[in-house]
């Protein structure tokens, strides 16, 4: 089975190169054609009767080799020329190039094999207690037990302002159904733990509205993204961080859904 990890990420590498790469692979069977974007040049270059000049080392560095197919028109789709963006792009094409894809587990999971909210610092204030005092937009005030009675959230998934913590979920950017279908089967009780209160990556746990959190449930992007448009582009990133560093792995419908929203967002 092909392995994306092995692939070299450059600044400006194409996604739908990468992708055509991708989708060779058997598993995959979405369509992965994308047109060049409204205001992409369709013109050939103006032909020249002078010799050449010759080519520099940045140059020749940073062109893409002629055998390689659909380079020229991802460059298109994907470089922005004067936006700054070559970082987002580095960024979303590691991660893709990063995840492999996979089939999922449709059975075994249960909630209880994912061990939380715990204090793993001794400080009492568990993994919930701790999103919500650090994602807070003003101080917070605690009652016994470290629990967190007022402050003030805003729920990035719709794009409103809580200040009431009851109306919060704490949400798993990989839901813990999604985790266990996408590998987390194979892990130990105690790597299920220190999945489900991750405290180390920003983008694991999320405070969200209560209505929010369970429209979305268990689903994958390409099932589910936040109604908050403006946020999609963070949430898929986020979604593809929180993959990476557990090794988890993409069926072929959430890959293409993810790669989509990034060709989206890096133009």
């Amino acid at each position: 089975m092909w392995k994306p990890k092995t692939i070299a990420i450059v600044t400006g590498l194409a996604l739908f190169g990468f992708i055509g790469l991708v989708t060779d692979n058997p598993q995959s069977t979405t369509s992965q054609t994308q047109s060049t974007p409204t205001g992409s040049s369709s013109e050939e270059p103006e032909t020249k009767t002078t010799e050449p000049e010759p080519t520099t080392t940045s140059e020749a560095s940073s062109s893409p080799a002629p055998s390689e197919p659909g380079l020229e028109s991802a460059n298109e789709e994907l470089v922005a020329e004067e936006n700054g963006s070559s970082e987002k792009v580095d960024r979303f094409t590691f991660f893709l190039a990063s995840m492999e894809i996979e089939p999922e587990v449709t059975s075994g999971y249960d909630r209880d094999l994912f061990k939380h909210w715990i204090d793993a610092d001794g400080d009492s204030c568990n993994a919930r207690e701790e999103v919500l005092i650090i994602e807070s937009l003003e101080p917070v005030t605690l009652g016994a037990g470290c629990k967190v009675l007022t402050g003030s959230w805003f729920s990035s998934y719709d794009a409103v302002v809580i200040t009431d913590s009851s109306k919060l979920d704490m949400d798993h950017m990989v839901p813990l159904k999604e985790a266990w279908d996408s590998g987390a089967n194979a892990w130990s009780a105690d790597r299920r733990q220190a999945f489900a209160n991750d405290l180390d990556l920003p983008e694991a746990l999320i405070a969200v509205s209560a209505s929010s959190n369970r429209s979305k449930s268990a689903r994958d992007p390409a099932e589910w993204l936040p109604t908050n448009v403006s946020y999609r582009c963070q949430y898929a990133e986020d979604w593809m961080a929180v993959k990476v560093k557990w090794e988890l792995s993409v069926d072929a419908k959430e890959f293409e859904a993810l790669r989509g929203v990034s060709v989206e967002c890096v133009n």
